[in-house]
Protein backbone atom coordinates (compact mmCIF):
# COMPACT_ATOMS: atom_id res chain seq x y z
CA UNK A 1 0.00 0.00 0.00
CA UNK A 2 0.96 3.82 -1.00
CA UNK A 3 1.26 6.11 2.36
CA UNK A 4 1.77 9.41 2.43
CA UNK A 5 2.68 12.71 4.84
CA UNK A 6 -0.07 14.96 4.95
CA UNK A 7 0.60 18.31 4.57
CA UNK A 8 -1.76 21.33 4.31
CA UNK A 9 -2.61 22.97 1.38
CA UNK A 10 -1.84 26.16 0.96
CA UNK A 11 -2.12 26.86 -2.91
CA UNK A 12 -6.09 28.56 -1.86
CA UNK A 13 -5.72 32.53 -2.14
CA UNK A 14 -8.94 32.92 -0.04
CA UNK A 15 -8.90 30.19 2.42
CA UNK A 16 -9.18 31.07 6.62
CA UNK A 17 -6.08 30.92 8.63
CA UNK A 18 -7.09 30.95 12.23
CA UNK A 19 -5.53 32.02 14.98
CA UNK A 20 -5.67 32.15 18.48
CA UNK A 21 -5.56 34.86 21.61
CA UNK A 22 -5.12 33.19 24.63
CA UNK A 23 -3.86 29.41 25.02
CA UNK A 24 -5.48 28.84 28.01
CA UNK A 25 -2.38 26.75 29.27
CA UNK A 26 -2.10 24.67 26.25
CA UNK A 27 1.18 24.64 24.86
CA UNK A 28 1.59 23.92 21.03
CA UNK A 29 3.46 20.39 21.28
CA UNK A 30 0.50 19.25 23.77
CA UNK A 31 -1.27 17.90 20.95
CA UNK A 32 0.89 16.85 18.18
CA UNK A 33 3.31 14.39 20.12
CA UNK A 34 1.33 11.00 19.66
CA UNK A 35 -0.26 11.31 23.41
CA UNK A 36 -3.34 11.22 25.08
CA UNK A 37 -4.45 14.69 26.24
CA UNK A 38 -6.67 15.69 29.37
CA UNK A 39 -5.78 19.72 29.22
CA UNK A 40 -8.74 20.63 26.75
CA UNK A 41 -10.35 23.90 27.78
CA UNK A 42 -13.54 24.50 26.00
CA UNK A 43 -12.75 28.11 26.35
CA UNK A 44 -9.86 27.77 23.80
CA UNK A 45 -10.82 29.73 20.68
CA UNK A 46 -9.28 29.95 17.29
CA UNK A 47 -10.13 33.70 15.42
CA UNK A 48 -10.22 34.03 11.71
CA UNK A 49 -10.04 37.29 9.72
CA UNK A 50 -12.86 37.55 6.14
CA UNK A 51 -10.42 40.25 4.55
CA UNK A 52 -7.48 37.50 4.87
CA UNK A 53 -9.79 34.80 3.32
CA UNK A 54 -13.14 33.43 4.10
CA UNK A 55 -13.52 29.73 2.82
CA UNK A 56 -13.80 27.17 5.27
CA UNK A 57 -11.44 24.35 4.12
CA UNK A 58 -12.14 20.89 5.89
CA UNK A 59 -8.54 20.77 7.42
CA UNK A 60 -8.21 24.75 8.31
CA UNK A 61 -4.68 25.88 8.76
CA UNK A 62 -3.83 27.61 11.70
CA UNK A 63 -1.01 29.32 13.86
CA UNK A 64 -0.80 26.52 16.94
CA UNK A 65 0.21 23.87 13.60
CA UNK A 66 -2.82 21.49 14.86
CA UNK A 67 -4.95 19.33 12.64
CA UNK A 68 -8.25 20.93 12.80
CA UNK A 69 -10.58 19.15 11.17
CA UNK A 70 -14.63 19.93 9.45
CA UNK A 71 -17.77 17.63 11.09
CA UNK A 72 -16.65 15.53 7.70
CA UNK A 73 -13.25 14.66 8.07
CA UNK A 74 -13.72 14.00 11.76
CA UNK A 75 -16.03 11.33 10.45
CA UNK A 76 -13.93 10.06 7.85
CA UNK A 77 -11.59 9.43 10.39
CA UNK A 78 -13.94 8.01 12.57
CA UNK A 79 -14.76 5.36 9.99
CA UNK A 80 -11.46 4.18 9.27
CA UNK A 81 -11.32 3.59 13.01
CA UNK A 82 -8.30 6.30 13.61
CA UNK A 83 -7.10 6.35 17.11
CA UNK A 84 -7.81 9.87 18.36
CA UNK A 85 -8.74 12.41 20.20
CA UNK A 86 -11.23 14.95 19.17
CA UNK A 87 -11.62 18.28 20.95
CA UNK A 88 -14.57 20.80 20.02
CA UNK A 89 -12.99 24.25 19.22
CA UNK A 90 -14.62 27.58 19.25
CA UNK A 91 -14.14 29.35 15.72
CA UNK A 92 -15.28 33.02 14.57
CA UNK A 93 -15.06 35.67 12.55
CA UNK A 94 -12.77 38.28 14.34
CA UNK A 95 -14.95 41.62 13.14
CA UNK A 96 -18.36 39.65 12.72
CA UNK A 97 -18.23 37.68 15.73
CA UNK A 98 -19.66 34.47 12.74
CA UNK A 99 -18.93 31.35 13.74
CA UNK A 100 -17.70 28.15 11.96
CA UNK A 101 -19.75 25.25 13.54
CA UNK A 102 -18.65 21.37 13.72
CA UNK A 103 -14.49 22.19 13.69
CA UNK A 104 -12.66 19.66 15.88
CA UNK A 105 -9.00 19.86 16.95
CA UNK A 106 -7.39 16.07 16.10
CA UNK A 107 -5.14 14.42 18.59
CA UNK A 108 -3.79 11.45 16.95
CA UNK A 109 -2.54 9.11 19.60
CA UNK A 110 -1.95 6.07 17.19
CA UNK A 111 2.30 5.65 16.80
CA UNK A 112 3.52 2.95 15.07
CA UNK A 113 7.33 2.45 14.87
CA UNK A 114 7.80 2.06 11.26
CA UNK A 115 10.44 4.44 10.38
CA UNK A 116 13.55 3.04 8.06
CA UNK A 117 16.29 5.04 9.15
CA UNK A 118 18.57 3.67 6.49
CA UNK A 119 16.19 4.26 3.35
CA UNK A 120 15.28 7.84 4.72
CA UNK A 121 16.92 10.84 4.05
CA UNK A 122 17.72 12.96 7.31
CA UNK A 123 20.63 14.53 9.24
CA UNK A 124 21.61 14.24 13.03
CA UNK A 125 21.91 16.73 15.36
CA UNK A 126 23.35 15.98 18.61
CA UNK A 127 21.98 17.70 21.81
CA UNK A 128 23.44 16.95 25.67
CA UNK A 129 19.60 17.26 26.53
CA UNK A 130 17.65 15.46 23.62
CA UNK A 131 20.61 12.79 22.15
CA UNK A 132 20.76 12.18 18.90
CA UNK A 133 17.71 14.04 17.07
CA UNK A 134 17.20 13.16 13.45
CA UNK A 135 15.54 15.79 11.42
CA UNK A 136 14.28 13.36 8.41
CA UNK A 137 13.23 14.96 4.87
CA UNK A 138 12.70 12.67 2.66
CA UNK A 139 10.59 9.14 4.91
CA UNK A 140 10.92 5.61 3.99
CA UNK A 141 8.56 3.57 6.14
CA UNK A 142 8.36 -0.45 6.61
CA UNK A 143 5.22 -1.32 4.80
CA UNK A 144 4.33 -4.62 7.22
CA UNK A 145 4.34 -2.76 10.12
CA UNK A 146 1.46 -0.37 8.54
CA UNK A 147 -1.05 -3.25 8.00
CA UNK A 148 -4.38 -1.97 8.28
CA UNK A 149 -3.04 1.61 9.62
CA UNK A 150 -4.50 4.17 7.90
CA UNK A 151 -3.67 7.76 10.03
CA UNK A 152 -0.71 7.73 12.05
CA UNK A 153 2.37 9.15 13.47
CA UNK A 154 5.53 7.87 14.41
CA UNK A 155 7.73 7.50 17.49
CA UNK A 156 11.03 8.65 19.11
CA UNK A 157 10.65 12.08 18.24
CA UNK A 158 9.08 12.04 14.98
CA UNK A 159 5.66 12.33 16.25
CA UNK A 160 4.75 16.04 14.97
CA UNK A 161 3.67 14.63 11.23
CA UNK A 162 0.88 13.06 10.20
CA UNK A 163 1.14 10.01 8.33
CA UNK A 164 -1.92 8.92 5.97
CA UNK A 165 -2.83 5.75 3.85
CA UNK A 166 -4.10 5.24 0.44
CA UNK A 167 -7.11 4.69 1.69
CA UNK A 168 -7.68 8.01 3.14
CA UNK A 169 -6.64 9.42 0.69
CA UNK A 170 -8.96 8.28 -1.74
CA UNK A 171 -11.55 8.87 0.59
CA UNK A 172 -10.83 12.40 1.21
CA UNK A 173 -10.75 12.71 -2.82
CA UNK A 174 -14.11 11.10 -3.85
CA UNK A 175 -16.02 13.01 -0.56
CA UNK A 176 -13.72 16.36 -2.54
CA UNK A 177 -12.67 17.47 1.05
CA UNK A 178 -10.06 20.21 0.96
CA UNK A 179 -7.53 21.84 2.67
CA UNK A 180 -4.99 19.06 2.30
CA UNK A 181 -2.13 17.75 0.26
CA UNK A 182 -0.15 14.46 0.49
CA UNK A 183 3.33 13.62 -0.08
CA UNK A 184 4.03 9.92 -1.13
CA UNK A 185 6.80 8.81 0.89
CA UNK A 186 8.56 5.66 0.45
CA UNK A 187 7.58 1.90 1.16
CA UNK A 188 10.30 -0.72 2.04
Amino acid sequence: MRYYKLLMDSSGDNDIVCHYENDYGIQQYDLKMGKKFDGWNEDFEFYYDVTEGEQATDYLANDMGWLVVSGKLKKVMEDLGVQAEFFAVNIREKTTSTRLNNYYVANIIETVDALCLTESEYFETVTKKAGTVYTIQKYAVYGDRLVEKNIFKLPNRQEIPVFVSAVFKEIVEKQRLTGMEFLEIRVI
